[in-house]
């Protein structure tokens, strides 16, 4: 039902169920606008300004996410970056819960949050990869699940060095287990959409260098992309 009709049948009917749909739909924005600010605080932005006084962008890889931080300011502040970017993916699907929305809303808010991640407003539409705001989503709607996907994602990357490795490994167990224990078919969705939003942006970003090492069949740089 479109506003304008909602306001045409409140003039004609008890105005309670109108007012009520209303305030729903009230709720549904709040709770949208929400998990898009949240995703669009940037973490790793901050830290590199307030730590290093450098624009975390212009550095390493130039991707301003925990990995990047990590190696460009320090272990301990990527680890808190990784942690705060993680927390945000959890609090927008927690508000969004506790608002007694829909689960489609909550969904959505999940993927509102990752891309408020990718294209932060504050630091003119360049933010990380959302990868950390996928795990932070992901822990809180499948802890265990999500367990197992981060501890294989880290043995392949103690093993390889590779971030694009690991990540791809991660995303690739992290569908396949979703989908083989029975989740069900919102989580799953909302589980391939979140992992080609950070293939994707991935993609977006690095187009150049990607194509680039496409051209020239160079596939050991192509992994070696961040």
């Amino acid at each position: 039902m479109y506003p304008v009709q909602v306001i045409a049948s409140c003039q004609n009917q008890d105005t309670r169920p109108c007012v009520t749909h209303r305030l729903d739909m009230l709720e549904i924005a709040l709770t949208l606008a929400i998990a898009f600010a949240l995703g669009s605080f940037p973490t790793a932005y901050i830290a590199g300004r307030v730590l290093s006084g450098a624009d975390i962008r212009d550095v390493g890889s130039g991707n301003p996410g925990a990995l990047n931080t990590a190696r460009s300011v320090g272990i301990g502040v990527g680890v808190a970056v990784l942690l705060i970017d993680a927390g945000k993916g959890i609090l927008a699907v927690f508000i969004a819960l506790h608002m007694s929305v829909a689960d489609l809303w909550v969904y959505a808010s999940a993927l509102l949050v990752t891309l408020g991640h990718n294209f932060s407003p504050f630091t003119g539409f360049r933010g990380g990869k959302g990868a950390a705001s996928v795990l932070g989503i992901s822990a809180f709607m499948l802890w265990h699940i999500t367990a197992i996907t981060f501890a294989v994602g880290l043995v392949v990357y103690l093993v390889t060095r590779q971030a694009v490795v690991s990540m791809a490994v991660v995303f690739i167990v992290l569908n396949a287990l979703t989908i083989a224990t029975g989740q069900s078919t919102g989580q799953i969705v909302l589980c391939i959409i979140l992992s080609l939003l950070v293939a994707g942006t991935h993609l977006l970003r690095e187009r150049e260098r990607v194509s680039s090492a496409v051209r020239e069949r160079n596939w050991r740089r192509f992994m070696s992309i961040e």
